[in-house]
């Protein structure tokens, strides 16, 4: 049975879900041009966070936007790096 399978049967737990993002997220972005994943991150990122913060109450929201905007820049930073050694 597949992983899909799996989730959509309800017989996923909880705590493997990230194993199975992270499995289906590389296996997308693999097949990927660089100019797909450019798109699909500048125009589907925006539509997950705003349906994630759409379902979360306010003390979360400042929680996940702090921690978020931290893991983002620290990216950001680390590419810039990269680019300009």
């Amino acid at each position: 049975m597949s992983m899909m399978e799996k989730m959509m049967s309800g017989m996923m737990k909880p705590e493997d879900m990230p194993k199975m993002m992270d499995s289906m997220m590389d296996n997308m972005f693999s097949k990927m041009s660089a100019e797909d994943r450019i798109q699909f991150v500048s125009e589907m990122m925006p539509k997950c966070l705003n349906t994630i913060f759409s379902e979360i109450d306010s003390d979360a929201k400042q929680n996940l936007a702090k921690e978020m905007i931290n893991k983002m820049m620290n990216i950001f930073k680390d590419q810039l790096k990269t680019d300009n050694e």
